[in-house]
């Protein structure tokens, strides 16, 4: 049932992406990011091979808008520079891929209250893909947009999530926030930006808190430096598997 609803709210908000295709987006960016991070928790043998504490990740992403709705795709390809032989020479990819379709747009009626300037109805799928994990994971619920002032955007989503892997049974929550701060310092454009996931419990796979905020420097138009800060805590759900570290990042966008 959870699937089948993911998959209706996906291709709902697709059908309005393709719909509006037709027509001009009212925004469209995309970004690379090279990062390099120290400390990250070995989970060699836990079905997630990341084997060195180290390396580098090259991320792709693009956020593109239209009147009845928005899309954000991203992909994360890790491990590039410590390929073992064999199996492992192509590192890991993780890639999400959300769709928002705007509830007030669609229905002609204006839902704004409060700090909410906007409501909307979305799908999301999480996708990771290595030598031992081919695991799609399936979401779909509500989001809405904060008018908060100095922020360029604040997004807060509230999902329900379907994990593909053996030790997750039933369903769980997300709970996500996304935000962009724009800001000057000495004649200097900055920018604090991330998200922050909550997930519940799922099966075998305890809850996790996942956020990775950016403060970056926007040296000119297109390029950007950097650094990010990632925290999880249980990750991939592993109880008592923590990580926190810094990664060094550059960026272009386009």
């Amino acid at each position: 049932m959870m699937l089948n609803k993911t998959r209706l709210a996906l291709a709902a908000a697709a059908s309005l992406c393709v719909a509006q295709s037709a027509n001009a987006a009212l925004f469209s960016t995309t970004k690379v990011e090279a990062l390099y991070g120290w400390n990250y928790e070995d989970q060699a043998g836990a079905g997630f091979p990341i084997d060195n504490e180290e390396h580098a990740i090259l991320t792709l992403a693009n956020a593109t808008g239209w009147t009845y709705g928005d899309s954000f795709f991203f992909a994360d390809v890790t491990n590039l520079d410590h390929g073992s032989e064999g199996e492992n020479d192509f590192g890991s990819v993780h890639a999400e891929w959300n769709l928002r379709g705007n509830i007030g747009e669609l229905t002609g009626r204006d839902l704004s209250a409060g700090p909410v300037s906007d409501l909307y109805v979305t799908g999301q799928l999480d996708i990771d893909r290595n030598s031992s994990v081919r695991k799609t994971i399936h979401m779909a619920g509500l989001s809405a947009d904060l008018e908060i002032p100095g922020f360029q955007f604040f997004k807060l989503y509230a999902m329900y999530r379907n994990d593909e892997s053996s030790a997750a049974r039933g369903s769980s929550e997300q709970y996500t926030a996304v935000w962009n701060l724009p800001f000057t310092l000495g004649g200097a454009d900055f920018t604090f930006e991330g998200f922050v996931d909550y997930i519940t419990e799922e099966g075998d796979l305890e809850a996790q808190l996942l956020t990775q905020p950016q403060l970056v420097w926007h040296a000119t138009e297109h390029l950007g430096i950097g650094m990010e800060y990632q925290h999880w805590e249980n990750k991939f759900g592993l109880a008592d598997t923590d990580e926190s570290f810094p990664q060094a990042m550059i960026r272009w966008t386009f």
